[in-house]
């Protein structure tokens, strides 16, 4: 089941570019309003995001290469 998520996440670019928004705005917010959970909940989707892009960068130079 997660694979099969993570597989669709990789083909599809609204789930990691959502992901990406909440963590920003998240952190914005933890930022702005003193609130250390929002802005590490944030942190953690900012990153979990990047590492999306990343694989989905990888898998792309690997099939290219």
């Amino acid at each position: 089941m997660v694979q099969r998520l993570i597989s669709y996440m990789l083909h599809n670019k609204t789930p990691i570019s959502l992901i990406c928004v909440i963590g920003i705005l998240a952190v914005s917010y933890g930022m702005l309003n003193d609130n250390n959970l929002a802005f590490i909940i944030g942190l953690l989707f900012v990153i979990v995001g990047y590492l999306l892009i990343r694989r989905r960068i990888k898998d792309y130079i690997k099939k290219k290469l």
